[in-house]
């Protein structure tokens, strides 16, 4: 219990400093909620490459506007090397598509996990890096207030449950923080120096579900995900000003449904 109570003070203190927004210089402030209830689902295959090293590979699906529309596909392929029996170095790379946007993203990420368990209950903590960088997308978009590539610092903290050999409730928490919140404006590259949108946390999301063990190999994961993201973007309409920056905020709301193979 000691050993516990030191790790979630670690934990706490980890969020408190990463999670915490720090201010923008975003002149104006939106925020919408989408009102209908979005899908994510998809696959992942777990396997073993050698006595220190396994492998992840995922397909993750996303369906707007009430589940009926395919908008999104998330690729990744993530390596394990156990350092010590509940710690692993975990490097990932990813490639997202949007067909919404008609956009591509490359996302590259460098993870430390801490698996530890206690009896029936395991805490997740991971932290790392994230570089993310858009391979294209539409002019209508370059007006977007970013930065190619963006460079994210991630922190993660989850815990799950066994109630009995086939059922598993699990919850977590998951947030980032943009390290070079740059305007890339292109048509005016002065403008980044002025228009600087300061740091900010992009996104934050949290599963709740239970996961339902088939056996040993075959699983599947039911959960309620919410997912906060925030982005900013220049406005013409601002006051009497040519120009300004507009900080908007999505909340969305998914409802997911993940199979996972062990082997």
């Amino acid at each position: 219990m000691k050993n516990l109570k030191s790790l979630l003070q670690m934990v706490a203190v980890a969020l408190a400093v990463l999670c915490t927004p720090i201010a923008a210089r975003a002149q104006y402030y939106d925020h919408f909620h989408t009102e209908d209830v979005q899908l994510h689902t998809g696959f992942q295959v777990n396997g073993k490459l050698a006595d220190r090293w396994r492998i992840n590979w995922g397909e993750e699906l996303y369906f707007g506007n009430n589940m009926s529309e395919f908008q999104k596909i998330y690729s990744r392929v993530m390596v394990h090397y156990n350092l010590l029996s509940n710690l692993s170095l975990s490097p990932m790379v990813m490639r997202i598509d949007n067909r919404s946007t008609d956009s591509r993203t490359m996302i590259y990420d460098m993870n430390v996990i801490y698996k530890p368990s206690f009896d029936r209950l395991t805490l997740t903590v991971r932290g790392g890096t994230r570089l993310q960088h858009i391979l294209n997308y539409p002019r209508i978009y370059q007006e977007k207030v970013r930065s190619n590539p963006e460079f994210m610092a991630r922190a993660h903290f989850g815990a799950s449950y066994r109630l009995c050999d086939f059922l598993e409730p699990f919850a977590d928490i998951e947030g980032f923080l943009l390290l070079n919140p740059a305007n890339d404006y292109e048509e005016n590259p002065k403008l980044n120096k002025i228009y600087n949108v300061g740091y900010y946390l992009p996104r934050v999301r949290s599963n709740v579900g239970v996961k339902v063990r088939i056996d040993k190999y075959h699983s599947v994961s039911l959960y309620w995900r919410y997912d906060y993201t925030k982005s900013k973007y220049l406005s013409y309409e601002l006051m009497d000003a040519p120009f300004g920056i507009i900080t908007k905020s999505n909340t969305n709301n998914f409802v997911g449904i993940f199979y996972t193979l062990n082997l």
